[in-house]
């Protein structure tokens, strides 16, 4: 990027009133500094285009999971032990605090 003394200067009011010439000038590759009162606010430079990846090569994720330990049958029982399934009203205060109705 040019240093904002080397850009062309165009004023607020030109950028308002020729807003779709400025912005095509910069889609072209053109870079402005923008004033206000004679004195610089903001560059105006064309958009860096960055293409993003929609999918990972195969290869590349099998080396980012390659040092994982592999799974062993053990995870579910010591899952059963930690994670409590049972259905209960998770409102119902009494439960929380332990008093159960006929355990008193």
């Amino acid at each position: 990027m040019s240093a904002p003394a080397e850009l062309p200067e165009i004023t607020q009011r030109e950028l308002r009133d020729n807003a779709g010439r400025v912005l095509r000038d910069v889609s072209a590759g053109e870079s402005y500094t923008i004033t206000v009162d004679g004195a610089p606010v903001a560059d105006m430079i064309p958009h860096r285009c960055v293409t993003r990846r929609t999918a990972v090569p195969r290869d590349e994720v099998l080396a980012v999971f390659a040092g994982l330990a592999p799974a062993t049958h053990d995870g579910a029982a010591e899952s059963a032990e930690v994670v409590d399934d049972s259905v209960h009203d998770p409102y119902d205060l009494a439960r929380v605090i332990g008093e159960f109705a006929g355990n008193e």
